[in-house]
């Protein structure tokens, strides 16, 4: 598939038949954070003990699965520590989704329908995952593979969270879901 053959064709459709405010994106980012663990070294007499941090567990990880609009986020999770997305876990996501799209945007479901965008990873691409959208009545927008430049949350919603995120220090998942809620709630409708 042409990238380019495809953005032009997607730019004509939207010229003759809207699309964009019927638009489901999403994608997911690791989230790392800081857990110090730290233990006393012995010293000789008159001097201060050191501490040093462990090896191995000075740096933990999270997966953050988001989905979004052009009203804003719809629907975000991080994942459970150690856990990767496959087939599976994806279509249980959807599900979840498919209910908050439901709730929040309903317009969508009664008359407009969803066009849904997610990239080529085999999570996404998986005959479930077909099957499920397919359930849904979702279309699936074309997307060619190894294309960043196509998916709005890399260029847009995960540059602006990683730099919020370059200013705070998060040690805990608790601290990551608490800088994501606080950073999701404050985007206004136009970001």
């Amino acid at each position: 598939m042409n990238r380019v053959l495809i953005c032009d064709s997607l730019l004509r459709r939207n010229e003759t038949e809207p699309f964009l405010k019927n638009l489901i994106t999403g994608d997911e980012k690791w989230i790392t954070y800081d857990k110090y663990v730290r233990k006393r070294s012995w010293s000789k007499a008159g001097q201060a003990s050191q501490t040093v941090a462990k090896p191995g567990l000075t740096r933990n990880k999270v997966i953050l699965c988001v989905w979004w609009d052009w009203k804003g986020i719809i629907y975000y999770e991080l994942l459970p520590p150690g856990r990767t997305i496959d087939s599976e876990l994806y279509c249980e996501q959807l599900m979840r989704l498919k209910q908050k799209v439901e709730r929040k945007r309903p317009e969508l479901i009664n008359r407009r329908g969803v066009v849904f965008h997610h990239d080529n990873a085999r999570p996404h691409t998986s005959l479930a995952t077909q099957q499920k959208l397919r359930a849904f009545g979702w279309e699936v927008l074309m997307h060619p593979p190894y294309c960043p430049d196509l998916a709005p949350s890399y260029f847009h919603l995960f540059r602006s969270l990683q730099n919020s995120l370059g200013s705070v220090r998060l040690i805990s998942r608790e601290d990551c879901q608490n800088h994501l809620s606080q950073f999701f709630d404050q985007k206004p409708q136009n970001f």
